[in-house]
């Protein structure tokens, strides 16, 4: 069972916890349209049956293992143009938690933490609009904490990074200050300081790498649109590519 959290000023302070469900982030958008919910409200389980990722990709997570939960935001302040920024805002700030851990963590474009070669955690935001503006989101967060065993060679956890074990509840609070924090930036407009730390943070970034698109190509990565395409240097020029339309090799 997890605590309301005592170090966020909003984020946490009502938290729903579900034993089990499919996934957070349709629980969430379940209590949402029924009920009026304060942001920073937080819905969370131990054992999410059905979790999704970006792409449609499923998230592997063990029951009372790891995190995973979503909260609901309302960032009525962000233009539809520029609703990458909160993708920016939520990646940095788990970011912000994870090198309080260890040094070596990076963003995989647009929102994966990566150590090394492996996944730590992903994001998946979905937003409701009114207006061209954004009205309610809801930000879902997979984390792999105390796992150590993964169907895949590709996923890795805060204790096979450390060697060491975690207590869920204090890396819950602990994360939701960054992400609060890193929130907060983003609704003060400081979005300069917000993209250039998520460049400075991003895999591949100036670097030239193996991409596969309609073909295998080197690429450079130089830059993201408000919009969240990737910006590339290519030997055709700069392309734009979104998120379904080219893979990291």
């Amino acid at each position: 069972m997890y605590k309301i959290l005592a170090k966020t000023l909003f984020v946490g302070k009502k938290l729903v916890f579900l034993p089990s469900c499919h996934s957070t982030n349709k629980e969430a958008a379940k209590f949402q349209k029924n009920d009026y919910l304060p942001e920073g409200t937080i819905v969370i389980t131990n054992n999410q049956t059905a979790g999704k990722g970006q792409r449609g990709n499923t998230w592997e997570s063990l029951p009372n293992q790891n995190l995973t939960f979503s909260i609901l935001l309302k960032p009525t302040f962000l233009p539809v143009s520029e609703q990458f920024h909160l993708n920016m805002a939520i990646s940095l700030g788990i970011l912000d938690y994870l090198k309080t851990i260890k040094k070596g963590f990076l963003i995989k474009w647009p929102n994966d933490m990566y150590f090394q070669n492996s996944k730590t955690a992903g994001i998946l935001i979905e937003n409701s609009v009114r207006e061209n503006r954004l009205e309610n989101s809801i930000v879902g967060i997979g984390l792999n904490v105390n796992q150590t065993l993964f169907q895949t060679q590709k996923a890795t956890s805060l204790s096979m990074i450390t060697d060491n074990g975690f207590i869920l509840n204090e890396v819950l609070e602990n994360l939701c200050s960054c992400l609060e924090w890193r929130y907060i930036q983003l609704k003060k407009g400081q979005i300069n300081p917000l993209k250039s730390d998520y460049l400075n943070h991003l895999l591949g970034f100036c670097e030239e790498r193996l991409y596969k698109s309609h073909e295998v190509f080197n690429g450079k990565i130089i830059g993201v649109t408000d919009s969240g395409l990737l910006q590339m240097e290519t030997h055709e020029g700069v392309r734009n590519f979104d998120f379904k339309e080219i893979e990291f090799l």
